[in-house]
């Protein structure tokens, strides 16, 4: 009878210890990921190395409440009057479950690096788009092999090598091999953090050739990791590459979902013929929605010597919605431009001087219930 006591005490002070021990690692871990959201932060621009990119991408982090982690995979072609377009999520945050689509998804971390997660995504052919569902994925992240894989349309999905070569295969739908281009940036940190608050990224932009849905493709990829500890909000963001090399980029938060009001903005030009990258400081915004057969998105930004306006014309659209722990909605537009104008003190760029534009747009918004 004691010996049995005695053997449930033991048992009873191995499980507090290990207890305490899983406690001790998760705040390492949440601290861990503090100090990266920091670390992207700092940089805030071009110069991150590539082993940081490689790290961040090939990586799971420990998630606090409200923490979230993103892969987004865009990839944006250039023939055709609408180009091709693909667009992969991989997303997990917090807690044990959520609606995705009003479906209900499972979310676990099952090891350290594995896990169960939403994978999403839409290919559009050039004619009309293709939605590849969402999938309750259990995904598997490499690190030192520098390989995520995961499923979506009952078909694998790895994403492998390092920056900024990589491979995108999904079973028999896609197969791209991505590679270094000429671009005056091709990679790129971010952070915003206010503790206990915190959001970081990072960005590889590179070539992408190959096969979408038994089409070949040739653009450009925008490999893209997002890890945050805040709540759901609503927010713009879009990106455009031109025939000649050039790109347009925009973020912006909202306060509020028809908000004209937008803090955190950037607005970007990067001038591929005169290797020039023309930065707005403090731009004010102004962005509406125009209606029609097609919707038709028009930003309009200045600062004290420059003034851009673009008007992006939506070719197809996709809605995601999230709920759990907040909600949020995405709603992607895949564009094409049908105005741009750049003016600055010393010259005036037109939609002429650039060529055919194709990106994507992004309208969310969201609760924090």
């Amino acid at each position: 009878m004691f010996g049995q006591l005695e053997d449930k005490l033991v048992l009873s002070s191995a499980g507090a210890i290990n207890t305490i021990k899983d406690k001790i690692n998760q705040i390492k871990g949440i601290k861990e990921t503090y100090g990266l959201i920091h670390e992207l932060a700092s940089v805030n621009g071009p110069n991150v190395s590539n082993a940081v990119l490689d790290r961040v991408m090939y990586s799971t982090e420990m998630l606090p409440p409200l923490g979230k982690e993103y892969w987004w995979f865009l990839f944006f072609g250039r023939d055709g009057e609408k180009p091709m377009q693909v667009m992969l999520l991989l997303f997990r945050k917090h807690g044990q479950d959520m609606l995705f689509n009003d479906k209900k998804f499972v979310l676990r971390k099952l090891t350290e690096n594995k896990f169960q997660a939403v994978a999403a995504g839409w290919a559009y052919d050039g004619k009309e788009m293709h939605d590849l569902g969402d999938t309750n994925a259990v995904t598997t992240v490499y690190p030192e092999r520098k390989r995520i894989v995961s499923d979506i349309a009952d078909q694998e999905m790895v994403l492998s090598g390092n920056f900024p070569n990589y491979k995108l295969k999904v079973g028999n739908i896609i197969d791209l091999d991505i590679r270094e281009g000429d671009y005056l940036e091709d990679k790129y940190a971010h952070g915003v953090f206010i503790p206990p608050f915190g959001m970081g990224w990072v960005d590889a932009f590179s070539l992408a050739e190959g096969n979408v849905l038994g089409e070949k493709f040739k653009g450009t990829a925008h490999l893209q990791k997002v890890v945050g500890i805040t709540t759901f909000g609503p927010f713009h963001w879009g990106r455009v590459f031109f025939q000649n090399g050039s790109s347009t980029s925009l973020f912006c938060l909202k306060t509020g979902k028809e908000s004209k009001r937008y803090f955190h903005r950037s607005l970007t030009f990067h001038d591929y013929r005169r290797k020039k990258i023309i930065k707005f400081k403090k731009p004010q915004l102004k962005i509406s929605k125009k209606e029609g057969k097609t919707p038709t998105w028009i930003v309009e930004g200045q600062d004290d010597d420059k003034k851009l306006r673009i008007a992006l014309e939506a070719y197809s659209t996709k809605r995601f919605t999230m709920e759990g722990g907040g909600s949020q909605v995405y709603i992607e537009y895949a564009v094409i431009a049908k105005e741009f104008n750049l003016k600055t003190t010393d010259q005036v760029i037109t939609l002429c001087d650039l060529g055919k534009g194709v990106g994507t747009f992004e309208d969310a918004y969201g609760s924090l219930i």
